[in-house]
Protein backbone atom coordinates (compact mmCIF):
# COMPACT_ATOMS: atom_id res chain seq x y z
CA UNK A 1 0.00 0.00 0.00
CA UNK A 2 1.46 3.34 -1.08
CA UNK A 3 1.69 6.24 1.31
CA UNK A 4 -0.06 9.54 0.68
CA UNK A 5 3.23 10.98 -0.59
CA UNK A 6 2.32 9.12 -3.77
CA UNK A 7 -0.54 11.60 -4.26
CA UNK A 8 0.15 14.67 -6.37
CA UNK A 9 -1.12 17.21 -3.82
CA UNK A 10 0.70 15.68 -0.86
CA UNK A 11 3.94 15.19 -2.80
CA UNK A 12 3.83 18.77 -4.09
CA UNK A 13 3.15 20.16 -0.60
CA UNK A 14 6.21 18.32 0.74
CA UNK A 15 8.27 19.45 -2.26
CA UNK A 16 7.14 23.07 -1.82
CA UNK A 17 8.21 23.01 1.84
CA UNK A 18 11.65 21.63 0.86
CA UNK A 19 12.02 24.34 -1.78
CA UNK A 20 11.11 27.07 0.74
CA UNK A 21 13.73 25.76 3.17
CA UNK A 22 16.25 25.88 0.32
CA UNK A 23 15.33 29.53 -0.33
CA UNK A 24 13.49 28.79 -3.58
CA UNK A 25 10.28 30.56 -2.60
CA UNK A 26 9.15 31.53 -6.11
CA UNK A 27 9.55 27.97 -7.42
CA UNK A 28 7.65 26.70 -4.40
CA UNK A 29 4.81 29.13 -5.16
CA UNK A 30 4.83 28.24 -8.86
CA UNK A 31 4.55 24.51 -8.19
CA UNK A 32 1.81 25.09 -5.61
CA UNK A 33 -0.13 27.28 -8.04
CA UNK A 34 0.11 24.69 -10.83
CA UNK A 35 -1.11 21.87 -8.58
CA UNK A 36 -3.92 24.01 -7.16
CA UNK A 37 -5.09 24.65 -10.72
CA UNK A 38 -4.97 20.93 -11.49
CA UNK A 39 -6.89 20.08 -8.29
CA UNK A 40 -9.56 22.66 -9.23
CA UNK A 41 -9.87 20.80 -12.53
CA UNK A 42 -10.29 17.55 -10.60
CA UNK A 43 -13.06 19.07 -8.49
CA UNK A 44 -14.81 16.60 -6.19
CA UNK A 45 -12.47 13.81 -7.29
CA UNK A 46 -9.76 15.59 -5.29
CA UNK A 47 -6.13 14.56 -5.10
CA UNK A 48 -4.81 11.89 -7.44
CA UNK A 49 -2.16 9.23 -7.17
CA UNK A 50 0.89 10.17 -9.24
CA UNK A 51 0.82 6.80 -10.99
CA UNK A 52 -2.79 7.42 -12.08
CA UNK A 53 -1.78 10.44 -14.16
CA UNK A 54 -1.95 9.48 -17.82
CA UNK A 55 -1.94 11.16 -21.22
CA UNK A 56 -5.76 11.25 -21.48
CA UNK A 57 -6.08 12.99 -18.11
CA UNK A 58 -3.44 15.59 -18.95
CA UNK A 59 -5.07 16.23 -22.35
CA UNK A 60 -8.41 16.73 -20.57
CA UNK A 61 -6.72 19.18 -18.18
CA UNK A 62 -5.23 21.08 -21.12
CA UNK A 63 -8.70 21.25 -22.72
CA UNK A 64 -10.14 22.52 -19.41
CA UNK A 65 -7.49 25.27 -19.23
CA UNK A 66 -7.98 26.36 -22.82
CA UNK A 67 -11.76 26.04 -23.21
CA UNK A 68 -13.32 26.24 -19.74
CA UNK A 69 -10.85 28.71 -18.21
CA UNK A 70 -10.24 30.63 -21.45
CA UNK A 71 -6.47 30.65 -21.00
CA UNK A 72 -4.05 31.02 -23.89
CA UNK A 73 -1.70 28.24 -24.99
CA UNK A 74 1.31 29.83 -23.25
CA UNK A 75 -0.49 29.89 -19.90
CA UNK A 76 -1.73 26.33 -20.33
CA UNK A 77 1.81 25.32 -21.29
CA UNK A 78 3.18 27.04 -18.18
CA UNK A 79 0.91 25.00 -15.90
CA UNK A 80 1.70 21.76 -17.74
CA UNK A 81 5.46 22.37 -17.71
CA UNK A 82 5.34 22.85 -13.95
CA UNK A 83 3.18 19.77 -13.44
CA UNK A 84 5.61 17.83 -15.61
CA UNK A 85 8.55 19.09 -13.51
CA UNK A 86 6.78 17.91 -10.32
CA UNK A 87 5.97 14.57 -11.96
CA UNK A 88 9.62 14.19 -13.05
CA UNK A 89 10.79 14.84 -9.50
CA UNK A 90 8.55 12.00 -8.31
CA UNK A 91 10.04 9.77 -11.02
CA UNK A 92 13.54 10.76 -9.91
CA UNK A 93 12.65 9.81 -6.32
CA UNK A 94 11.47 6.42 -7.62
CA UNK A 95 7.94 7.01 -6.32
CA UNK A 96 6.56 6.16 -9.76
CA UNK A 97 7.62 4.80 -13.13
CA UNK A 98 7.55 7.42 -15.88
CA UNK A 99 4.49 6.81 -18.07
CA UNK A 100 5.09 10.02 -20.09
CA UNK A 101 1.65 11.57 -19.45
CA UNK A 102 2.68 14.94 -20.92
CA UNK A 103 3.55 13.59 -24.38
CA UNK A 104 0.33 14.73 -26.04
CA UNK A 105 0.04 18.25 -24.60
CA UNK A 106 1.64 21.52 -25.65
CA UNK A 107 4.52 22.53 -23.40
CA UNK A 108 6.26 24.99 -25.69
CA UNK A 109 6.22 28.77 -25.74
CA UNK A 110 4.40 30.58 -28.56
CA UNK A 111 5.85 33.81 -29.81
CA UNK A 112 3.64 36.72 -28.78
CA UNK A 113 3.22 40.11 -30.37
CA UNK A 114 5.13 42.95 -28.78
CA UNK A 115 2.96 45.24 -26.71
CA UNK A 116 5.54 47.82 -25.65
CA UNK A 117 4.70 51.51 -25.54
CA UNK A 118 6.67 53.91 -27.70
CA UNK A 119 9.91 55.32 -26.30
CA UNK A 120 8.57 58.85 -26.81
CA UNK A 121 5.65 58.02 -24.46
CA UNK A 122 8.11 56.81 -21.82
CA UNK A 123 10.04 60.09 -22.18
CA UNK A 124 6.82 62.08 -21.69
CA UNK A 125 6.01 60.11 -18.53
CA UNK A 126 9.55 60.63 -17.24
CA UNK A 127 9.41 64.39 -17.81
CA UNK A 128 5.95 65.00 -16.32
CA UNK A 129 5.87 67.68 -13.64
CA UNK A 130 4.16 65.93 -10.74
CA UNK A 131 5.54 68.11 -7.96
CA UNK A 132 2.10 68.78 -6.49
CA UNK A 133 1.11 65.12 -6.21
CA UNK A 134 3.70 63.07 -4.34
CA UNK A 135 1.74 59.79 -4.62
CA UNK A 136 1.50 59.97 -8.41
CA UNK A 137 5.15 61.08 -8.64
CA UNK A 138 6.15 58.05 -6.57
CA UNK A 139 4.11 55.75 -8.83
CA UNK A 140 5.80 57.31 -11.87
CA UNK A 141 9.22 56.80 -10.26
CA UNK A 142 8.44 53.12 -9.60
CA UNK A 143 7.36 52.74 -13.23
CA UNK A 144 10.57 54.37 -14.44
CA UNK A 145 12.70 52.19 -12.16
CA UNK A 146 10.91 49.11 -13.51
CA UNK A 147 11.63 50.38 -17.03
CA UNK A 148 15.30 51.02 -16.22
CA UNK A 149 15.57 47.55 -14.69
CA UNK A 150 14.31 46.06 -17.96
CA UNK A 151 10.83 45.12 -16.77
CA UNK A 152 11.49 43.83 -13.27
CA UNK A 153 8.25 42.40 -11.90
CA UNK A 154 6.34 44.56 -9.44
CA UNK A 155 6.70 41.94 -6.69
CA UNK A 156 10.48 41.84 -7.13
CA UNK A 157 10.61 45.64 -7.20
CA UNK A 158 8.51 45.87 -4.03
CA UNK A 159 10.80 43.39 -2.24
CA UNK A 160 14.00 45.01 -3.51
CA UNK A 161 16.36 46.12 -0.75
CA UNK A 162 18.95 48.87 -0.93
CA UNK A 163 21.72 46.34 -0.29
CA UNK A 164 20.76 44.57 -3.54
CA UNK A 165 21.38 47.63 -5.71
Amino acid sequence: MATSEHNLGVFTHQLAEQLKRAGKHRLSETYTSAVNSFLRFRGRQGDIRLDAMDEDLIKAYEHYLLKDCGLCRNTSSFYNRNLRAIYNRAVKKSLIIDRHPFTGVYTGVDKTSKRAIALETVRKIKNLDLGRNADIAFARDLFMMSFYLRGISFVDLALLETSQL
